[in-house]
């Protein structure tokens, strides 16, 4: 019994020193809002103008095997922002991300293209903090 508890204890750690999650605020443009990322998965929802975007985020370090760019990351995504020009669009760009203790602060730029209603791209940015636990 003690040896089944020690396992699954050990699998417990295990699986949760490889997850890595952080939640936060951010401020940026089309939308502020909160933020969650799950590993290399980010769910943001914007409160000052509703918006909700889903982005795939890249290790830049681990794309190029330099090192020295693991604060760097690139991003591909989708977002839905109801305001009233831009409604649904696609997005990518590029960030750093700066881990202060148990903190990280981030800052990104990218394109959107928008495809409803009008088709248009907008150069758009975000900066935040975000705590991992």
């Amino acid at each position: 019994m003690k040896k089944s508890l020690i396992g699954l204890l050990l699998c417990g750690l295990s699986a949760s020193a490889v997850a890595s999650q952080s939640a936060g605020i951010f401020l940026g443009s089309p939308m502020s809002g909160v933020q969650l990322k799950q590993n290399d998965l980010r769910f943001s929802l914007g409160v000052d103008d509703f918006g909700v975007a889903v982005d795939k985020t890249f290790n830049l370090g681990a794309l190029t095997q330099n090192p020295q760019l693991n604060n760097g990351y690139t991003f591909v995504g989708a977002q839905f922002v109801d305001d009233h020009w831009d409604k649904f669009g696609v997005r990518s760009g590029v960030g750093l991300e700066i881990p202060v203790n148990q903190f990280e602060l981030y800052g990104e730029v990218g394109p959107t293209l928008y495809m409803v209603e009008d088709v248009n791209v907008e150069l758009e940015a975000a900066m935040g903090v975000r705590v991992r636990f």
